[in-house]
């Protein structure tokens, strides 16, 4: 459909037509009317607020002046088909149907007497699901449902969990090239609703400053199906980025299609590589290596003896398949003397990266990661091994099998990390870890700091979690890893269990005081 520019009269109320706009983002509110030079402004200035509905919903789009001065009348200049325009109130009035999905901006002047200020408003209207005679979104158009910005990929069939296959990836109105998908996971990897690695090309990286993201060559989807509060793994990486800003992990909400299907609303993150620690300032090709079951506890023992000092991790780069320097690193912490310890620690570890780490999943009470799913990396031309953490579904009150947690649950992950015990242990620099974990409780991570975080969430998620929620319900309730639970919440009730548990961790912290 072709956009239609109308100059309606004043106070008719008339039909008019349009067709989506593939601009991306929130539309501006100002603007110049073809013809009419700023000097001619009567102090109206022009919007209206943008409205979000879904299709087969009516939408209702009403200018006002935000100025000083009001409108006579207005006058509509561009705007979807179908739509009716009072010349009179400013409003547009849209009866959307099953093709409506997309962004529509909408322009008005406002009239007083022979003068006109223009403005612009927003229409978004979300795709519906299950209805007969539905259309497909079109991934150049459709980009944001309930203001949150759509991933669609497309794929010729199954992705497999190793190794990376050619897809289609479109967003906000942007088709790269050259990209390539694979499942990712490890509990995640039998989920309904599964997890994605997406790798761009070097010519046309992922981007996206508005979200906070710079380019970008591998993003992580991550499913929120063991999360129906949905918003746990993002909370946990800001946490993390809050006591530790040096290296942020950057994080987004993104909704997710795939072949023209509603999935659900995931999180969009950074993904761990050496990659990612050259845009941090490191080289690519240093030593990346991952903790990924519970032996990576920089104990000498895990159940009996080891099989290597690097039990329990993975290398995931590097220029050779040696692990040399974690095991000397694992080594080092599980068998010097206190002295020894006090003296060469900090020759091999950012000791502020350590210290955050335990402040981290002992506010959170993230049991599956004080000692697995963290990454360390280290250059071997400048030796000293770097932190960064991964996967938060155990946390703020919940198991990974999604089971509940007490809030003064009294593990400090000694018993898990061999590291923490022995820091917090030392002379040297146990009081400055515990010092580091007040002072961080004092700003960053204080009660209202929290609250806070917490309601950005469900200010932005709000809409798109609950049509996640009415997609996944059942198969959430029924799923095998945890379908023996009888203490079901809802979505809005998870979200208060997880207010009501931030509050309590905190308080239950400060009385106890590790």
């Amino acid at each position: 459909m072709a956009l239609l520019t109308l100059l309606l009269g004043c106070h008719a109320t008339t039909d008019v037509g349009g067709a989506p706009d593939p601009d991306t983002g929130p539309a501006e509110t100002d603007g110049a009317l073809p013809g009419e030079p700023p000097e001619d402004d009567f102090g109206c200035d022009p919007g209206a607020e943008d409205v979000e509905v879904d299709e087969l919903d009516v939408a209702t789009l009403t200018f006002r002046c935000r100025g000083s001065a009001t409108a006579e009348a207005w006058r509509l200049v561009s705007g979807p088909e179908g739509a009716t325009f009072d010349g009179a109130t400013g409003t547009l009035t849209w009866a959307t149907d099953l093709a409506s999905s997309g962004e529509w901006k909408v322009e008005a002047a406002a009239l007083k007497g022979e003068l006109a200020e223009p403005g612009k408003g927003t229409i978004w209207v979300a795709e519906a699901l299950d209805e007969r005679g539905n259309v497909e979104p079109d991934p150049l158009i459709y980009t944001y449902e309930y203001g949150i910005p759509v991933f669609h990929l497309s794929t010729n069939g199954d992705l497999p969990a190793d190794g990376s296959e050619p897809v289609t990836v479109t967003y906000r109105g942007h088709q790269f090239v050259g990209t390539e998908a694979q499942y990712r996971g490890a509990a995640s990897s039998y989920y309904p609703k599964r997890s994605y690695r997406v790798d761009f090309a070097p010519d046309d990286e992922f981007e996206d400053e508005d979200e906070g993201f710079p380019k970008r060559r591998s993003v992580v989807l991550t499913s929120t199906f063991d999360d129906n509060a949905y918003f746990r793994q993002k909370m946990c990486f800001d946490i993390w980025n809050r006591i530790s800003p040096d290296r942020p992990v950057i994080t987004s909400f993104a909704v997710l299609y795939i072949n023209g299907e509603y999935v659900g609303l995931y999180l969009l993150g950074d993904h761990i590589d050496g990659e990612w620690f050259e845009d941090q300032g490191y080289p690519e090709d240093g030593n990346l290596y991952k903790s990924v079951d519970h032996a990576a506890n920089f104990y000498s023992t895990y159940g009996g003896n080891k099989s290597s000092w690097h039990q329990g991790y993975e290398k995931k780069e590097g220029l050779d398949d040696s692990y040399a320097d974690l095991d000397a690193f694992v080594e080092f912490v599980a068998t010097s003397s206190d002295a020894e310890f006090d003296a060469g620690i900090e020759e091999l570890v950012d000791l502020e990266d350590i210290y955050d780490w335990w402040a981290l999943v002992l506010f959170t009470e993230a049991d599956d990661s004080g000692g697995k799913n963290a990454y360390f990396y280290n250059d071997p031309a400048a030796p000293l091994f770097r932190f960064e953490p991964w996967d938060f579904n155990h946390s703020l009150g919940q198991t990974w099998r999604t089971e509940r947690e007490a809030a003064n649950y009294s593990d400090d992950f000694t018993g898990a990390n061999n590291l923490f015990a022995r820091l917090l242990d030392s002379r040297k620099f146990g009081q400055t870890m515990r010092d580091r974990f007040a002072d961080a409780r004092a700003t960053p991570l204080a009660k209202a700091e929290m609250q806070d975080l917490i309601d950005s969430y469900v200010e932005r998620i709000d809409r798109a979690a609950r049509k996640d929620w009415s997609v996944w319900d059942y198969q959430y309730r029924s799923y095998s890893g945890w379908s023996w639970r009888d203490d079901w919440t809802e979505y809005d009730e998870e979200v208060d269990y997880v207010r009501g548990w931030v509050d309590d961790r905190w308080d239950w912290i400060e009385r106890w005081d590790p």
